[in-house]
């Protein structure tokens, strides 16, 4: 029996579904951090231009302030700032402070544009107080010069927030991952093993054990019931060769007996020529019923091997049908037997035609042989609107038993009634064979009286 490799948690990594969920870890992480990268990026800027916004409105503000009332103005805006973060400075024109918080004018607003600039060492007045800020200087009408500025700490605080949830996002999406791979990864090696452990089963020589599923429809299950359909399939097949080598035991042992008992009664015997003559005709006629056998088990095995669909080609199932009825109507009527053919058109199917009048034929040779005399025998050929045609061929002899009807069709299975008739019980497994090649349906009905064989010339006809 094949060894069972047992589950280890380090074959996990190695699994399909772990390397597939990192793989959309990785893509959600990706997903994740470009999210949270825009709302950093759109965060920042947003939050600048209200920076930016506010220092305009002051500014604005402050011009509409009587010139006695400025420096009032500025030490109230400094004043009330509690947290430090306005910045301001009055200039008269002849440049000494008038009011404000700023011990000098930042260099980088040394143009007194009116604009807002960055100030990437700060206003404030001493170099451990310094924080990044934006300000703008303003010239006003008497000559003097207004600088605002204001700390960027709000904006770093919100950009540091959203680094540290990128950070926790981060972890929390790697650790998620790797859960999760590890547990689909798991609940795979326990599938794959229990399928190991079912498929060394059936390696050891238990055909009728079946992969296991979980009724869950997944791809797992799909594939293993394509697998399980092929078990039994091969099932199947195994028991049918194993029932075909006990039926040709059991169906030559008789002929073979029968032609070596009669050689050995003429060898025994002696006698004239004519005794001779007549021993070796048994004989010939024993080991022609021999040949006629595996002749039939060679046809059977020809077809089904398939490689005659190669030389598929169009046939006229009308014109099929009609060589057939003139072959066996003489056949029939030197029987005793009254043989009807109602033919109609019919469209072309694809197929060998050659095989389909084989298989025709052995259908009217059976129900002519198994049909006493004073019976009826019919081929009917027929096709619907919107169907594939098909041929019936129908008698009225004692029939089949629904009990053997799907046994009918297995290799030397012959029914109660052809006990004594001649046959190797390997015609109607020829016209299964046929049938299945060409992916027509064959069905067996009761005639009452008598059988009904219908072949539906279409795939997947049913």
């Amino acid at each position: 029996m094949p060894r069972i490799e047992r589950l280890r948690l380090a074959d996990l990594p190695r699994t399909t579904a772990f390397r597939m969920t990192l793989l959309f870890g990785v893509l959600m992480i990706t997903a994740v951090l470009l999210v949270l990268g825009f709302v950093y990026w759109r965060t920042g800027v947003f939050l600048t231009r209200r920076l930016d916004d506010t220092l305009v409105r002051e500014t604005e503000e402050f011009l509409r302030t009587s010139v006695p009332e400025q420096t009032t103005h500025i030490d109230s805006l400094v004043d009330s700032d509690g947290r430090g973060y306005w910045k301001a400075l009055l200039l008269a024109p002849d440049g000494h402070v008038l009011a404000g918080n700023l011990p000098a004018m930042p260099p980088e607003l040394a143009g007194v544009d009116g604009k807002v600039h960055a100030l990437p060492h700060g206003a404030g007045p001493a170099p451990q107080q310094h924080h990044k800020a934006r300000g703008l200087a303003r010239r006003l009408p008497d000559g003097g010069v207004l600088v605002l500025a204001l700390r960027t700490d709000e904006v770093h605080e919100v950009r540091e927030l959203i680094l540290r949830a990128m950070a926790a996002g981060l972890v929390g999406s790697v650790g998620l991952a790797l859960a999760g791979g590890l547990a689909l990864s798991f609940g795979t090696l326990r599938r794959i093993e229990a399928i190991h452990r079912a498929s060394a089963t059936i390696m050891a020589g238990d055909l009728s054990q079946r992969l296991p599923t979980r009724g869950s429809g997944d791809d797992f299950d799909k594939l293993t019931a394509i697998v399980n359909a092929m078990l039994g399939k091969i099932e199947g097949l195994i028991g049918d060769v194993k029932a075909a080598g006990d039926n040709i035991a059991h169906d030559l042992r008789t002929p073979l007996t029968r032609l070596r008992t009669r050689l050995e009664g003429a060898l025994r015997r002696g006698g004239d020529v004519e005794a001779h003559r007549a021993a070796m005709e048994d004989a010939i006629s024993d080991a022609d019923q021999i040949l006629a056998t595996f002749r039939a088990l060679l046809r059977i095995a020809e077809v089904e091997d398939g490689r005659r669909r190669a030389a598929f080609a169009p046939v006229d199932p009308a014109a099929l049908a009609i060589a057939a009825a003139e072959l066996y109507e003489p056949l029939a009527t030197a029987q005793g037997l009254a043989f009807a053919a109602d033919i109609q058109p019919a469209g072309a199917v694809t197929g060998d035609a050659d095989l389909l009048f084989e298989a025709l034929g052995n259908l009217l040779d059976n129900a002519i042989k198994f049909t006493p005399p004073g019976g009826a025998v019919s081929l009917t050929l027929r096709q619907e609107a919107g169907r594939a045609p098909e041929m019936v061929v129908r008698d009225t002899g004692p029939g089949i038993t629904p009990e053997q009807r799907e046994a009918m069709f297995r290799r030397f299975t012959r029914g109660d009634h052809a006990r004594h008739t001649p046959g190797n019980g390997l015609g109607l497994s020829l016209v299964a064979a046929v049938v299945q090649l060409h992916g027509f349906h064959l069905d067996m009905e009761d005639g009452q009286p008598g059988c009904v064989m219908r072949i539906r010339l279409g795939h997947g006809a049913g």
